[in-house]
């Protein structure tokens, strides 16, 4: 996005203070066009109104052309939903693949998946999987985050992303003196949750804290047919901190936490006798993640910003079944990026700018209970021009790795703005990651053969905002994948671990519309198209649903009264990789009442997938029936 020429606090939900070189501040007017959509049309949040954001790493001169969405701190507030689980699945092109409501989620985004290559990313620190494309989403409360942003296929390395088919960037959240907040809810299956945040601003900086608790006492079964309650308990925990200097600043962030539940293990599943996922009263498993990052920036000269980060991820798996072997799985990932930027005036009333960015970025994996270790060293270099209605942008990236050699990748974009608040895009690349230590030694679903993935394709998009409050925003895609990495169920067996497609076509378009009709209704439509095919076989990527889409309204009943209805719809999907096992369509429905009682205290009432559709996400795995929920969410 285009760097803002005043000076604002992230605290507030805006960009870090900053000081700018005067070319920068002469952009006003030129600036506010764009925000306005009349040069290039800016994203908006398919939930509420989108609240521009500081979404870098390094700066940026023009927004990346492509399908990408922001959801702020007032939008996540507005779900009502306690994590990443619940906004995502309104995302186009992402799909989640979920069994009870605390166990883990596959989590794919364009077809392609990820492992610990940035597919999820908090504070720029790419996240690890707890195996090949599962993500524990329930670890991300959205109580400690202001921000997450969903951006869709090539060049994510400016974000620390590597991910193939687009990437989830979450930030941690950062609370004014005065934003204290407690958020308290309880519910079906026995479901208590609760999470408190205060803010502080000295003299040695500003200062932000989040903690939470939630325990599920009496949940589902996670076997599809089991009987057996299984209960679940995480703690959380953030804090974030940031100093401005005259010439730069600082920030620093660190977040944890630590997840104990029942679970159930792999067993002879009758009448079919063949191994899947029975109940388990010995089954047992704990998750602890720590991330950490420092970043500083510092103005070298009026047209010369360095920026240097260091960061650092851990996460440490321990699991007992009957039918499995204790085991303790710890991955850890040190990660240092230093980059560069120089921005450039073209023409006297520097309406016309260019931005070149360079640097380095090192990542260093490892497991600790097992022999693997990868480090790369990534030098890259970025390219951004503004010339009156068009804007272009470059991106390219040569990886030398120690364990799977050198690659090169690279992307191109352009947008063109259009009479009537239009703009159109079109973007290609190509793309490399290696598997994470993740997916190579987990003792489950690992496979130490793993090869790296690349693709290559492209992405034609148009965007219209009819009104300030209204926008409609469409794409189609293709995307060509050597070596693809998913999870690969063999329905023969049962067995499920990660493993490589020599090949697959990805063909897909997205439309993503909000409308506000009047001041006291407003409504979306998001939708997904999408085709995976393996060309030497003609067989589906398992897990890959052909058609989702996401209906929602909101309405202010009364003026202390809102109500938020959702359906979420998605066709069947394959779950093997031999196409011989069906998951059926399904469609739920969500629904959320507000009641305001004060300008910062409310109460609601949630329910979750109300018209109790238990169609699986996974085979053998439950779905969480309809659930319901009371919270209370004040500030102070």
């Amino acid at each position: 996005m285009f760097l803002p020429p005043i000076s604002f606090k992230r605290r507030q939900g805006t960009s870090r203070g900053r000081k700018y070189p005067t070319s920068a501040v002469a952009l006003t007017g030129f600036l506010a066009c764009l925000s306005t959509g009349a040069i290039a049309g800016s994203d908006k949040v398919s939930l509420t109104p989108m609240t521009v954001y500081d979404d870098r790493v390094d700066p940026e001169l023009i927004k990346q052309p492509r399908m990408s969405n922001q959801l702020n701190r007032d939008a996540l507030q507005a779900t009502g939903m306690p994590d990443l689980n619940g906004v995502l699945r309104s995302q186009t092109g992402l799909m989640l693949n979920q069994g009870s409501g605390q166990m883990m989620t596959g989590l794919s985004l364009r077809g392609a998946g990820s492992g610990g290559q940035g597919m999820v990313t908090l504070d720029g620190v790419p996240l690890f999987a707890n195996f090949a494309g599962f993500y524990s989403l329930n670890h991300y409360a959205l109580d400690a985050l202001d921000r997450v942003t969903v951006t869709r296929g090539p060049g994510g390395e400016r974000h620390g992303s590597r991910a193939l088919g687009g990437a989830i960037h979450l930030q941690t959240r950062q609370l004014q003196e005065k934003d204290n907040f407690l958020h308290l809810e309880g519910g079906s299956y026995d479901t208590v949750r609760g999470a408190t945040g205060t803010g502080l601003t000295t003299k040695a900086g500003d200062f932000s804290a989040v903690v939470g608790r939630s325990d599920v006492f009496n949940g589902i079964s996670q076997a599809h047919n089991g009987a057996e309650r299984d209960d679940f308990g995480m703690t959380h925990a953030s804090g974030n901190w940031s100093k401005e200097f005259s010439r730069g600043g600082l920030n620093a962030s660190v977040y944890f936490v630590h997840s104990d539940e029942d679970i159930d293990g792999p067993g002879l599943v009758l009448p079919r006798r063949t191994l899947g996922w029975v109940d388990d009263k010995r089954g047992r498993f704990s998750d602890e993640t720590w991330v950490a990052q420092l970043r500083g920036q510092y103005d070298l000269a009026s047209y010369w910003q360095s920026s240097l980060q260091f960061g650092f991820t851990q996460d440490r798996q321990k699991m007992v079944t009957t039918a499995i072997r204790p085991f303790t799985l710890t991955s850890q990932l040190f990660m240092l990026d230093w980059s560069n930027s120089h921005r450039l005036p073209l023409s006297a009333n520097n309406k016309n700018q260019a931005l070149l960015t360079w640097g380095i970025s090192t990542q260093h994996q490892h497991a600790l209970n097992f022999p693997a270790t990868q480090t790369v060293v990534s030098p890259n270099l970025r390219g951004e021009l503004s010339m009156g209605a068009w804007q272009w942008s470059a991106d390219a990236r040569s990886d030398h790795g120690d364990s799977y050699g050198d690659h090169q990748v690279f992307s191109l974009g352009v947008n063109r703005s259009l009479p009537q608040n239009m703009s159109v895009w079109a973007n290609g690349g190509t793309g490399y990651r290696q598997p994470a230590v993740s997916e190579l030694m987990h003792p489950v679903f690992g496979n130490k053969v793993l090869q790296g993935e690349h693709n290559a394709g492209g992405e034609i998009g148009w965007r219209w905002h009819p009104t300030p409050e209204s926008e409609v925003k469409a794409s189609g895609y293709y995307q060509n994948y050597r070596q693809m990495i998913t999870m690969q169920l063999d329905a023969g067996t049962g067995i499920t671990r990660a493993g490589n497609i020599q090949e697959v076509d990805v063909r897909g378009a997205e439309m993503q519309s909000q409308h506000r009709w009047n001041n006291v209704w407003e409504s979306g439509l998001n939708y997904s198209y999408m085709t995976t095919k393996n060309p030497a076989t003609q067989l589906r990527v398992p897990g890959r649903p052909e058609h989702q889409s996401v209906f929602w309204n909101e309405v202010q009943l009364l003026q202390p009264l809102k109500l938020r209805l959702e359906l979420t719809v998605r066709s069947g999907y394959w779950f093997d990789v031999a196409n011989t096992l069906r998951a059926h369509s399904a469609a739920r429905v969500n629904a959320l009442l507000k009641y305001q009682l004060s300008s910062k205290t409310d109460v609601y009432l949630r329910g979750e997938n109300i018209t109790d559709e238990r169609t699986p996400e996974l085979n053998d795995f439950n779905f969480n029936g309809a659930a319901f929920y009371l919270g209370l969410h004040t500030g102070f």
